[in-house]
C-alpha cells in the first residue's frame, strides 16, 4: 500500500478523496486527522463515510470547520446525548490483565441479560436516542447542497448489498449508516431497510473511488484481542466475527492509494470517555500523513 506519507505537492494539485471508516467512539480519530489537514491548509476533494466516518465526514462538510465540530460534540456530551451499551461483546481498552472475580461475575450476568434481550426483542434499543444525537450533531441539509461531494454507506438488511447515499437528507443518510444491527432498528431509505454500513463495508474505499482519486482510507477498526480460552460466550462470538471482518476489510483496502491506521485499535466502539486519547491518535496519524 506504499508509504503512509502523501506528497504535499501532489495533494495541492490533486486533492484526495477521504474514505472514513466506522468504529463508534474511535471515530474521534477522524476529527483529529481532519484538524491536521485544516491547520496545514490541505483540502479534500470529497468524503465517503461509514457509520462513525459518515458522522464525522458529514459534520465536517456541513459545519465547515473542526472548531465547529468540537463545539457541537462538547454540547452533545454536556446534554448527555451520546449514549451506548458499554462493552457489549467487546473488550475494553487495556483489557488483558487478570480481572477481579466480582468483575468477571458481572460480565457473566451482562452476557445473560443481552442474550435474553436478543431472544425476546427485535432490537436492544428503540433507536430514539441515536436519532436525537444525529439530529443534534448533523445540520438539516440535503447532501447535494454540501460544499463538496459526500456519500454515506449503509447495508441493505434484505439483500446484504452496499447502499451509497449521495442525495437527499444528510441526517437520514447518516442515521442509516450508523444504525448498528440488533442494537437499534433499521432505517427506511427508498423503501429499503438499511443498517450500519460496516456490516459489509467498514472502510468505504469503493464509494470513495467513485467520487474521485486518489483515495486516502482511514481505518479505525478494532484490533483482534489476544486469545484467551476462558472468554465468555459473546466475546468468543465477537472474536470469530472480527476475523471475518478483518479479511474482508484487508481486501477492500487494496483499492486505496494510501491507508492510514490511527493507533486506536485497543479501544472498543463504546469508550466515549477516552475521546481525548483517540483524538490525539488521529492527530498523530494526520501528521504522519502530511509528512510532519
Amino acid at each position: 500500500m506504499g508509504h503512509r506519507w502523501f506528497p504535499r505537492a501532489l495533494w495541492r494539485v490533486r486533492p484526495p478523496v477521504l474514505a472514513l471508516g466506522g468504529g463508534g467512539a474511535r471515530g474521534f480519530a477522524h476529527l483529529g486527522l481532519l484538524e491536521v489537514l485544516e491547520l496545514e491548509g490541505l483540502e479534500v476533494r470529497a468524503i465517503a463515510g461509514t457509520s462513525a466516518g459518515a458522522i464525522m465526514g458529514a459534520m465536517y462538510l456541513a459545519l465547515g470547520s473542526t472548531r465547529a465540530m468540537h463545539e457541537r460534540w462538547r454540547e452533545a456530551f454536556e446534554k448527555d446525548l451520546v449514549k451506548s451499551v458499554s462493552g457489549i461483546g467487546q473488550p475494553r481498552h487495556g483489557e488483558g490483565q487478570e480481572e477481579h472475580p466480582l468483575l468477571r461475575a458481572a460480565r457473566t450476568i451482562r452476557d445473560r441479560v443481552v442474550i435474553s434481550l436478543a431472544v425476546n426483542r427485535s432490537t436492544i434499543l428503540d433507536g430514539e436516542e441515536l436519532e436525537r444525537a444525529v439530529e443534534f450533531l448533523i445540520p438539516d441539509v440535503a447532501i447535494e447542497d454540501l460544499p463538496r461531494p459526500f456519500v454515506a454507506v449503509a447495508t441493505d438488511l434484505v439483500t446484504g448489498e452496499e447502499v451509497r447515499m449521495d442525495r437527499g437528507s444528510l441526517r437520514r443518510a447518516v442515521l442509516a449508516s450508523s444504525s448498528i444491527p440488533a442494537l437499534v432498528p433499521p432505517v427506511e431509505w427508498g423503501g429499503r431497510p438499511l443498517v450500519d454500513g460496516g456490516v459489509v463495508v467498514e472502510v468505504p474505499v469503493g464509494a470513495a473511488r467513485a467520487l474521485g482519486r486518489p483515495v486516502v482510507a482511514v481505518d479505525i477498526s478494532m484490533d483482534l484481542p489476544p486469545y484467551r480460552p476462558d472468554r465468555l460466550v459473546l466475546e468468543t462470538m465477537s472474536r470469530t466475527q472480527m476475523m471475518t471482518a478483518t479479511l474482508l476489510r484487508r481486501y477492500q483496502l487494496r483499492g486505496a492509494s494510501r491507508v492510514i491506521r490511527p493507533a486506536v485499535g485497543g479501544y472498543s466502539w463504546s469508550t466515549w470517555d477516552h475521546w481525548p486519547e483517540i483524538l490525539e491518535a488521529g492527530r498523530r496519524a494526520g501528521l504522519d500523513l502530511v509528512g510532519r
